[in-house]
């Protein structure tokens, strides 16, 4: 199950508390996405995520809960790299690893988000007729456009060069990122120089389903989705 159609009801229910949490952190697949961290960018504070498929055994609470009650950024990056040198300690063992893990500031969010709509208006007859195959894509094993990298994408649309005003906000926003770059299986790798810590879905063919619920969202509105004249039945 995608867990991001269930994202308006899981913000409803936690926007029903009246005050925002300190954190919030995703121990499920895919929820490290623009959309997602834009839907929740009221609801919590900090929000720790992955962009790709999080392993069965999720995150190793018993090495980080001192850190994560601290209520601080630090804490919360130490979060993400416990996380992340969990991952490398079953790789260094044999074991299965990979993974991805970012912290994003909330507050940033909508400043992110008015960056990314920027970007797409500017770029939305490219867009239009546009192929997603050449980018770092987080649907690794059996989710094929999930998600690409968000700073990939930008950085594509600009001719190979990320916008120095957008990797500014990406700076504010995405406070901590990190990956397994060497996985186990090899279909998980990462490649580093086009990791920015979140992904972001681009409607494509293939997808009517998803395209559909697309654009129910907020976000198919605030993030320019709308003003792109697709040349497929989107």
């Amino acid at each position: 199950t995608d867990n991001t159609m269930l994202i308006p009801d899981m913000v409803e229910a936690l926007s029903g508390v009246g005050k925002p949490f300190e954190f919030l952190l995703f121990d499920a697949c895919y929820m490290g996405t623009a959309e997602v961290c834009h839907a929740f960018r009221n609801v919590a504070n900090y929000q720790i995520v992955s962009a790709m498929e999080v392993p069965a055994v999720g995150f190793p609470y018993e090495d980080f809960m001192q850190d994560l009650y601290q209520g601080t950024t630090a804490g919360y990056k130490q979060v993400c790299q416990t996380y992340i040198n969990y991952y490398q300690s079953l790789y260094q063992s044999g074991d299965y690893a990979w993974g991805t893990v970012a912290l994003v500031d909330s507050k940033e969010m909508q400043n992110m988000t008015n960056a990314l709509k920027q970007e797409i208006v500017e770029h939305k007859d490219i867009l239009a007729d546009y192929n997603t195959n050449h980018l770092e894509e987080f649907g690794k094993n059996n989710g094929p456009y999930i998600a690409v990298d968000m700073g990939h994408l930008v950085k594509d649309l600009n001719g190979g060069t990320l916008p120095a005003s957008f990797s500014a906000q990406l700076d504010k926003t995405i406070l901590y990122k990190d990956a397994i770059y060497k996985a186990r299986p090899s279909y998980f790798n990462i490649d580093a120089s086009n990791y920015c810590g979140i992904g972001i879905y681009v409607p494509v063919k293939e997808r009517p389903k998803w395209n559909a619920y697309f654009k129910t969202l907020d976000w198919y509105t605030a993030a320019g989705w709308n003003e792109v004249d697709f040349s497929w039945n989107f």
